[in-house]
């Protein structure tokens, strides 16, 4: 029976309690249900989370966890659409340089929920 390491990254940063020695035929099963389950449990941030499974520098299962949207153009009616579509660029802008320095807290039921896979 071969066995292969399984790394669990969340917002690329490995996470060393996730990660799991699987057979080798299992692994793209086992990934998949890990990190829709993993995405399920993790609380919306401010910015996108991605939630992936890795084995050896390759990722084999993605899944992500949608941002928090703050609605920047409610105050804005009618006219010119350009100021609202400048406000929703900014917004990304900001979410993008969030995800860069951003820091994921992963909850402790997600660490409960892995021994239960």
């Amino acid at each position: 029976v071969e066995l292969t390491r399984v790394d669990v990254l969340v917002n690329g940063t490995l996470v060393e309690g996730l990660s799991a020695v699987v057979r080798t035929p299992d692994i793209r099963d086992y990934g998949k249900r890990t990190v829709t389950r993993l995405a399920g449990l993790i609380p919306s941030q401010i910015f996108m989370i991605a939630v992936q499974c890795v084995v050896g520098g390759k990722v084999i299962a993605r899944a992500n966890v949608r941002a928090k949207r703050k609605d920047v153009t409610k105050d804005l009616y009618g006219g010119d659409k350009t100021r609202a579509m400048k406000l929703l660029r900014q917004q990304a802008e900001g979410k993008k340089a969030m995800r860069k320095v951003g820091k994921v807290e992963i909850p402790r039921e997600v660490f409960r929920m892995r021994l239960d896979l």
